[in-house]
């Protein structure tokens, strides 16, 4: 495989990753950043050390800064587009300036939870609240989002809710185990 093909290998969030680390961010970090899980930051950055050849993630960071830079020379040398002065990183850095080994990314879009709501995004009447979300409040965080949106009351009412679903659900196995064991005490009554 050429050099250049394991580059056009990595994809959008392998490069995503990487970026985190030369910014020198761990994987939550990283994983809070793009509002993806840290598993899913770490098998990414795995994904991408291995497709690069590298040592580390370290070393894959690294690497692609390294090609980046690269590949602006080769931009900026065929006339396409106007670069003053582009320095190699040195490869053994990994320090404060780490972050200015490739040009500032483009933003993020922003990650929209299940019900197409921005999150994290404030409406003009929405000012220092958290935006809620429009269908059924759930126990627990929905995908995109960092917390789930349930107050203390709602949060007291699901408790209650599941406590009564829990024994209503223990009270029809127990009802169930019943009528089995009757019908097995029947059948063998006629049987014997």
């Amino acid at each position: 495989m050429s050099d250049l093909n394991r580059f056009d290998r990595l994809t959008k969030r392998h490069r995503e990753c990487l970026l985190g680390v030369r910014a020198l961010q761990g994987s939550k970090e990283i994983a809070d950043t793009l509002g993806i899980e840290k598993s899913t930051v770490d098998s990414y950055l795995t994904e991408a050390t291995r497709i690069l050849g590298a040592r580390n993630r370290r070393h894959a960071a690294l690497l692609l800064a390294e090609h980046e830079a690269a590949q602006a020379v080769i931009v900026a040398q065929s006339g396409e587009v106007s670069v003053k002065s582009v320095e190699m990183p040195d490869p053994d850095k990994m320090g404060a300036d780490s972050a200015r080994l490739v040009p500032p990314p483009q933003p993020l879009p922003s990650p929209v939870s299940p019900d197409e709501q921005f999150v994290g995004q404030l409406d003009a009447d929405q000012r220092g609240t958290t935006p809620r979300s429009s269908g059924f409040p759930l126990p627990f965080r929905r995908k995109g989002q960092a917390d789930n949106d349930l107050s203390i009351g709602g949060r007291l009412i699901w408790i209650q809710a599941i406590a009564v679903g829990s024994a209503i659900g223990f009270g029809m196995l127990a009802m169930g185990l019943q009528v089995v064991t009757t019908v097995i005490e029947s059948l063998a009554r006629h049987l014997s």
